[in-house]
């Protein structure tokens, strides 16, 4: 019997019985995993395993990438944006009500 057919068992028992319906399987799972993970995130925390895993990671990436020890940051191009990447201003269609909406960066009329 797999969870599905249980569940309609119970819910004819309790419908029997007089009782209230029990929750469908599987409804508090996702609210168990978050909190799972929020727990394990302190619990990593307490036992300061997030400082000494940040530090590992640095030694690696220092050890992959000597060069980037050696160069200044003065030396480095400015990273420059394209043209057609730039952000411009949207004008919104005509189409568009102007009332109580506004446009958003993309043009599409956005709630005030």
């Amino acid at each position: 019997m797999n969870a599905a057919q249980q569940h309609m068992l119970d819910l004819y028992r309790a419908a029997q019985h007089g009782e209230s319906a029990p929750p469908a399987p599987g409804t508090g799972d996702v609210e168990a995993y978050r909190s799972f993970r929020t727990w394990r995130a302190f619990q990593a925390v307490v036992d300061e395993r997030v400082a000494a895993r940040r530090a590992r990671r640095a030694g690696l990436f220092r050890f992959l990438r000597p060069a980037a020890r050696l160069r200044p940051a003065a030396v480095r191009p400015p990273a420059v944006r394209p043209a057609a990447a730039r952000p411009s201003a949207v004008r919104p269609s005509p189409a568009q009500d102007t009332g109580r909406r506004v446009p958003d960066a993309c043009g599409r009329p956005a709630e005030c």
